[in-house]
Formats: C-alpha cells, structure tokens, sequence
C-alpha cells in the first residue's frame, strides 16, 4: 500500500502561512489560485499584519538606512541590531523609476512614504516590491512660488485609508498656509479646512494614536509660542498640545518630535552640551504625563553635535532602547548600563533611517482578488 500525506485541514493551514515571512508568502501565491486568492486576501493581509506588529521579538521589524552617497536603501533586522555587536545590512530592489534623491517621510504598515526634491510623493513596499507614485495635488494660484513645508503619513483605522497630509507655505510665510490630503482608498487629494496659523518646524509628521503631529510655532505675532500641533485623520480635527517644561531655566531647545513604541516623545538638550534628555508622554493628550526617562551621553567618537536632527529613537526590547547617531546604532539600557554599539559593518554613510514591519499591504487602493470568506478563513 502507497503512503499517502493527508490533506491538512484549511484552517491549520491558514494558521501556518500567517507566521511565513512575506518572501515566502510571495513564492507560495503562485502554487495555486486559491493559495493566491487566500494571501492576497485583505483579511489574510491585515492578520498577518497584525502578528508581525505584535511580535516582542522584532523578527519582522526592519530599520531600513537610505545611503544619499550612492542613492541606494538597505535593511538590517531590527532583532539583530539588538541581540549582535556586528550585523550586516541587506540591498533593497530600489524603484529605479523613483527619483534617487528622496527623503523619507515616515513609515505605516510596512508601507513607505518617500518625497522627492521635486516634492513628488511616492508610497513604497519594499517586502512586496511594489510602489506608486501619488498624483500632484492643485494648491491655490495665489501662492506662486511655494514648497511643501511639511508632509505626513499615518493610518486611518476608521475608514481603513492610508493619508498623506502636506503643509505648503510660501518661503516667507506671507501667505496663510495651504493644507492638503490624500487617500489612498480613493487616490485623490482634498483641501483641508480650518486649520490653525502656525510654522511648522519639523519636516516630516510623526503619527501616533491616530494622529500627525508637528512641532510648530502657533498663536498671534505677540504671543507666539512652540507647541505641538496635531490633526485626527479619523475626523479631520486639529488640536493641540503643550511641549513638557523640560528645562527649569526655560532655554532648552527641543530638537525633535518622535514615537517611541506607541508614545509621543521629545528629544531636547540640556545644561551638559554633549547630554540630551528624552521625554515621553506617557498618558496621550495629558500635558502632566509628560516624564523625563532619561539622558543620553552622545559617543565622543562620534562628531553627531551638528547633526542632532538625524538623531532617533526606535523600538524598546524590554528595558533597551535602540538610539541612532548620526550613521551609529547605540543600544541604551534604562536600567543606567552604559551604551553599546552595534555595528553594521557594510552600511556607514547612510543619512537616513526609519523601521518598517514586513507586510503584504499593497500601495494601491485594491483588495484580494475573492473574498477570503468564501474559502472557509476563519481567524
């Protein structure tokens, strides 16, 4: 008698490929229809998505470093970077139909949101290969010679869309400013209205609890005052909050808005010109819960001083922090251990660096070729 392999049942099946790396889930659309039907499935994407997001190991986390050098991207695991003293980084099949010099302007779901110096918009999935370039939006013929001064990408869970919101103003800000958004569900761009007079003083939207959020400076030419200006994707509300008194004197200067896991943080200097002082906002909107983690002695072999804003940092592993000097991975450890490098040996010269999640999001407002449910997808 032949030995025959039995057929698994659909739903350990399903359960098997939701823990695949994307790469393979790429191979593995192509065995069959139904397998094709099932992975490009918009729940099968959103489940798989939520599992990698979720993960305490980072195995799908990746800090991708843009090299303006030579105009290339690469990546290295964000577990790694983590766990290793030397790490390698790996080339990204890079858009050859995107322009080489591009800024990044954040990351959401895998998908990135890159800027050209001709301030094209671009949204790219680098795990799927996949990438779009963003219609123009129209502004207003009374600005004439105008930039976009500040551009953000975040997620609306509510309608499930994926938005970008640019700020243009004239060079001078002579004029009121201008604010437009995209959908990516209906890939088109409206005017938004209502918002506050402010300049903005960061370039790119840092998005968290639903909303983008800018360091600005607000309010009437005599009261003016640094504030962090936000809008709610989900309803198009501005608001606003207070920045921490972070600095007993008053004269600290906050360098950079950022997230650190799901939190609102603030990088800013201190009394010691080579310290600088991390801040999270710890219960979102509550201007109290604003606390003093701790501070960073920048490496004195790293000439990073005039380079502040290209300082970041990303995901904690547990009660470690990973910092980015300048082109440094440092490991901070809250428990008071001094730093610790952590090399990327082939990648130095890199200006830029962001961490996306490995995911099956597509950069374009489509859904899966059937509805997964009619194959029996039970999550």
């Amino acid at each position: 008698m032949e030995n025959s392999i039995p057929d698994l049942p659909t739903e350990l099946v399903i359960e098997i490929l939701l823990r695949l790396p994307v790469k393979s889930l790429l191979k593995f659309r192509c065995a069959s229809k139904s397998w094709f039907a099932l992975i490009s499935s918009a729940e099968f994407v959103k489940t798989h998505l939520s599992l990698n997001a979720n993960s305490n190991e980072y195995t799908r986390h990746k800090v991708m470093m843009f090299e303006r050098t030579v105009y290339g991207f690469r990546d290295c695991s964000v577990s790694s970077l983590f766990n290793n003293s030397f790490n390698e980084a790996n080339d990204l099949d890079y858009p050859r139909q995107v322009p080489c010099g591009v800024y990044i302007v954040g990351s959401v779901n895998g998908l990135i949101c890159l800027v050209s110096r001709e301030n094209e918009l671009f949204l790219w999935n680098p795990s799927i290969r996949k990438y779009k370039k963003l219609p123009n939006p129209k502004t207003k013929t009374t600005f004439g010679y105008c930039i976009k001064q500040s551009c953000g990408f975040g997620y609306d869970e509510f309608h499930d869309d994926y938005n970008i919101v640019v700020i243009f103003a004239r060079y001078d800000f002579s004029l009121p400013i201008e604010v437009k958004r995209y959908s990516l569900k209906s890939d088109s761009w409206r005017t938004v209205d209502n918002c506050p007079s402010m300049v903005p003083l960061q370039q790119s939207g840092r998005f968290v609890d639903g909303k983008l959020h800018w360091i600005t400076i607000i309010g009437p030419k005599l009261c003016m005052k640094r504030s962090i200006i936000s809008i709610d994707l989900a309803d198009g509300k501005w608001g606003e909050m207070e920045l921490p008194y972070y600095w007993k004197g008053g004269g600290g200067v906050v360098l950079s808005l950022g997230v650190l896991g799901s939190n609102l943080s603030v990088l800013c200097d201190c009394d010691d010109p080579y310290m600088l002082d991390v801040w999270l906002m710890k219960e979102y909107g509550v201007k109290e819960s604003w606390t003093k983690m701790f501070a960073i002695k920048m490496p004195d072999d790293q000439l990073v001083y005039g380079y502040l804003g290209q300082i970041r940092l990303h995901l904690a592993s547990g009660s470690e922090i990973l910092v980015v000097f300048g082109s440094t991975f440092m490991i901070y450890n809250l428990k008071g251990d001094p730093l610790r490098s952590s090399k990327v040996i082939n990648s130095n010269n890199w200006d830029e660096a962001e961490i996306y999640i490995e995911s099956l999001v597509c950069p374009f407002s489509t859904v899966g070729t059937e509805d997964a449910t009619k194959m029996g997808l039970r999550l």
